[in-house]
C-alpha cells in the first residue's frame, strides 16, 4: 500500500475513534501504540496525527504523546449558528423560486434517528441529524454550504457523543422533534414553518447550554 494510502486509512481510523469517543478529550495517545494496533509504521501515524492537530481534533507533545482535546460549547454553538444561517437562508430562497428537497431522505433520516435514540446509539443519533441538515442544503445546490457542513462533521458529533457518554442520565430528546417540525412543515411547502423550528431548535439548545453555565 502507498505511503499516502497508509497516511489516510491511520487518519480515519484514529478520527473515527475520536468523533465515536472511543478515547475521551484528555487522554494520551502514543504513536508507538497507534502504530502497532493499526499495524503500519510511525510514518503514516504522524502525518496523519498533523491532519487531525490541523483540525483541531488533537495537539502533539514532543516526548509526552497526542492529547486528545476537548471540544468547548462555545465552539460547538458558533458550529450551530453556521449550520442554522445557511438552513435559514435556503427555506428564505425556497419562497421566491422552486427548490426541490428530498423529502424521501429526510423521513428516512428521522425514523433512524428516532431509532437511534431509542437503542442509545449517540453516533447514530446525531449523524443522522446532520443528515437532515444535509439534505436541506441540498436542495440549494451549493457545493460551499456542503463543504462547510462537512468540515463541522466531525466536531460537531465527536462534541455531542463525548457529552452523552460523560453524562449518560441526560437523555437527547430534542433534535428529532424539531427535526420532525421541519420535515412535517416541508411536506406542507410551509417554508416559515420550517424556518421556525430551525430557529427555535437553536434558542431552546443555547438557552439550555447557557443555563448550564457551559457557554
Amino acid at each position: 500500500m502507498r505511503a499516502t494510502s497508509l497516511e489516510s486509512e491511520a487518519y480515519i481510523k484514529i478520527k473515527e475513534r475520536i468523533v465515536r469517543a472511543d478515547v475521551m478529550p484528555g487522554m494520551l495517545l502514543s504513536e508507538n501504540e497507534l502504530a502497532g494496533e493499526l499495524g503500519m509504521s510511525r510514518t503514516p501515524i504522524r502525518a496523519a496525527i498533523a491532519m487531525l492537530e490541523k483540525e483541531g481534533h488533537v495537539e502533539s507533545f514532543k516526548g509526552r504523546g497526542v492529547l486528545v482535546k476537548e471540544i468547548s460549547f462555545r465552539e460547538f454553538c458558533q458550529m450551530l449558528e453556521v449550520l442554522v444561517s445557511m438552513q435559514v437562508f435556503v427555506l428564505e430562497i425556497a419562497k421566491k423560486r422552486e427548490l426541490t428537497f428530498d423529502l424521501e431522505a429526510l423521513g428516512l433520516y428521522l425514523k433512524q434517528q428516532d431509532v437511534s435514540r431509542e437503542e442509545g446509539d449517540f453516533l447514530g443519533y446525531y449523524n443522522n441529524s446532520l443528515k437532515c441538515i444535509e439534505t436541506i442544503l441540498s436542495a440549494m445546490g451549493n457545493d460551499y454550504m456542503l463543504q462547510v457542513l462537512e468540515s463541522y462533521r466531525g466536531k460537531f458529533i465527536c462534541k455531542m457523543v463525548t457529552f452523552r457518554k460523560q453524562f449518560p442520565q441526560l437523555k437527547p430528546q430534542w433534535a428529532n422533534v424539531m427535526n420532525a417540525k421541519i420535515y412535517q412543515a416541508l411536506l406542507r411547502n410551509d417554508y416559515d414553518g420550517a424556518k421556525a423550528a430551525i430557529e427555535e431548535n437553536y434558542s431552546f439548545t443555547t438557552q439550555q447550554l447557557m443555563l448550564s453555565g457551559v457557554i
